[in-house]
């Protein structure tokens, strides 16, 4: 009897060792495409409700997965197309416009150098800290050499990446063709996988495809609204590179404690500088109070109220998400804290019957996709 419980221990031993060994494996096999695959999946449940449609009037699984991706393309590519064009250019002119201000010893900046609030902050920096006015103005030419030459090779970067770039895209677009045609499939595996009942485990799934389409259409959409406003803004008060710089804006607004301030602020200060008080004014005023505030309206109802996360959770899942996964971090942060609040509320619905479980016990029900 003990050389057989033996016997069956060993065993147990051995296969766990096995599945664990292939598991390891399997990830060392697919971590190199996780953020491939992992955007594939976001851009799936995000057009989810599109490719519903469309499979509702063709009855064929693979023709109608390739309209969805075809469509996704066209909606990604033709923007970021224009937009890199427009970066490119617009960071060129940028990088010349600051070496044109610059000159070679920075003698064109006397004039911001030698403004009278310069000049008294200039005074009192040289009182307190023995910081001469020739000190400020070379760091200042420094900084915003600096400032350019790292525009010039961010861009080289990017047009150097673009390759590789292309294939992760490329990856990205087989990843949401194939969840697109047999999606449905790997989601009835993974709800039989979950030790929950089928009720709760779908009830799970719909949460966190819920969160994924919140974060994706909220960030998005105060992001561009607040990228096109700032550019629009530049624009109309005759700023250089109004498309560069509302794309940072837009960028920075998806960002936790950063936002389009960053850039229109400095802009509105060097403007009052420069004697165009007027103009400058304008862009501080309107950026506070039509730009900033997009993201302070938007945000709580387009994220907050549809995931069901806290503002304060959802700040700190963003933040750690961007720290941990990169860019990716700005889906997968939310996503990971909604399953923490699931899990959490489960765990205390289980210890309190009575209690309210925090999630629909079903998952609302969707027509599923046509053979």
């Amino acid at each position: 009897m003990t050389e057989l419980i033996k016997r069956e221990t060993l065993f147990g031993v051995a296969l766990l060792a096995l599945i664990l060994a292939v598991f390891y494996l399997f990830y060392r096999v697919m971590v190199p495409f996780f953020a491939p695959i992992a955007w594939g999946a976001v851009l799936v449940i995000t057009f989810r409700p599109l490719h519903l449609w469309i499979s509702r009037r063709i009855h064929r699984k693979a023709v109608a997965a390739s309209m969805t991706t075809a469509i996704l393309t066209l909606l990604i590519v033709g923007p970021v197309a224009y937009l890199a064009t427009a970066l490119v250019g617009e960071a060129g002119a940028l990088y010349s416009f600051i070496q044109e201000r610059l000159g070679e010893d920075g003698a064109s900046w006397q004039d911001i150098v030698g403004h009278p609030i310069i000049g008294r902050v200039t005074a009192w920096l040289e009182r307190t800290f023995g910081i001469s006015q020739t000190d400020l103005q070379s760091s200042l030419v420094k900084t915003l050499s600096s400032i350019s030459r790292y525009i010039v090779q961010s861009t080289t970067s990017f047009v150097a990446n673009i390759g590789n770039a292309s294939f992760k895209f490329i990856l990205m677009l087989l990843t949401a063709y194939y969840l697109f045609k047999d999606g449905d499939t790997l989601v009835g595996w993974i709800s039989e996988s979950i030790p929950l009942p089928d009720e709760r485990a779908a009830a799970m799934l719909h949460h966190i495809a819920e969160v994924v389409r919140a974060t994706m259409y909220g960030g998005l959409a105060v992001g561009l609204l607040q990228g096109f406003l700032g550019g629009l803004l530049f624009w109309i008060l005759g700023l250089h590179s109004p498309v560069f710089w509302g794309a940072v804006m837009g960028f920075l607004s998806l960002i936790p404690l950063l936002g389009a301030f960053l850039i229109y602020i400095p802009a509105a200060i060097g403007l009052i500088l420069g004697g165009a008080v007027i103009k400058g004014v304008i862009l501080l005023i309107l950026g506070t109070v039509v730009v900033s505030q997009i993201d302070n309206i938007l945000r709580p109802i387009l994220i907050s109220g549809r995931t069901r996360l806290h503002p304060l959770l959802l700040f700190f899942s963003i933040a750690g998400g961007l720290a941990v996964f990169g860019i990716l971090g700005l889906v997968v942060g939310p996503v990971i804290a909604a399953v923490f609040v699931a899990m959490f509320e489960l765990y205390r619905f289980a210890l309190r019957p009575g209690a309210d479980p925090g999630m629909p016990a079903k998952a609302p029900q969707q027509e599923p996709t046509p053979a």
